[in-house]
């Protein structure tokens, strides 16, 4: 990358990081399931947790864990000098890597700063798609590390969606935000098999589609994404007003596309 693109890249971050602070400045957040990444930090001093949330999600997430020091993958492409600047500037320290391009080496890096005691994550469906399909790779860093992960999930209630790939959701200036964690830690085993890793991929993905149904319907009863034929669980009319997503009912499981 030119000395010029490489700037670029640098105030891209810088105006990214005001923007984002500007705007979520006026927005209300509402945190459930808190609770359980409190009692493991706690009981685990030294040690940190592997987050896993959407893509569609990377700008608030980027806010909510700001100056944290996260450890984060970064896509070894130009463009992914976009995202690691971006992700300096809040505090977050970004290794180049992607599913399909020094994917490995990346892991390798990652796994050394999270036995320093870093936490980290990704989101789990990128670089490029489709939208909420993992990619093995966290599963794989939770093997290696030892580290739980602990799936995240956020929504609004007044937005932008960006017509890109994962629709990237925008908060509008003061609206709501409803951030909730899942309710269990999922600890991938040192010597789970290759055909075990692909079951616990399926199983965080069942369960990020889970708390995207409930953040989904905190604000919008009657909607809910149905990406590239996955069948998300549909519509569902929520009696009176919720006021704690995890009181949401996901009527039927959230299938794998493959079954």
């Amino acid at each position: 990358m030119s000395t010029w693109k490489y700037f670029l890249c640098w105030v891209f971050g810088w105006i990214s990081k005001i923007i984002a602070t500007l705007l979520f400045l006026t927005c209300r957040v509402q945190v459930f399931g808190r609770e359980i990444e409190t009692s493991y930090l706690q009981a685990h001093k030294g040690k940190g947790l592997l987050y896993a949330s959407w893509h569609r999600g990377l700008m608030f997430l980027c806010y909510f864990y700001r100056n944290l020091k996260f450890v984060v993958m970064a896509s070894a492409s130009n463009d992914g000098e976009l995202a690691a600047q971006a992700s300096k500037r809040f505090g977050w320290i970004p290794v180049r890597g992607s599913s399909t391009r020094r994917g490995s080496q990346a892991l390798k890096e990652m796994n050394a700063l999270f036995r320093k005691g870093h936490s980290g994550g990704l989101v789990v469906d990128a670089p490029t798609g489709p939208p909420y399909i993992s990619k093995i790779g966290i599963i794989i860093l939770a093997k290696r590390t030892g580290l739980p992960i602990i799936p995240v999930m956020w929504n609004v209630d007044r937005s932008w969606r960006i017509g890109s790939w994962d629709r990237s959701i925008i908060p509008k200036p003061f609206s709501k935000i409803v951030f909730l964690y899942g309710d269990r830690l999922l600890y991938i085993p040192e010597d789970a098999s290759n055909e075990e890793c692909e079951a616990f991929r399926k199983k965080l993905d069942e369960e990020l589609r889970r708390l995207m149904f409930q953040t989904d319907h905190f604000f919008r009863s009657d909607t809910t994404e149905n990406p590239v034929g996955i069948k998300v669980p549909g519509k569902i009319k929520v009696p009176g007003k919720i006021k704690d997503p995890r009181k949401i009912k996901v009527p039927v499981p959230a299938p794998d596309r493959e079954t």
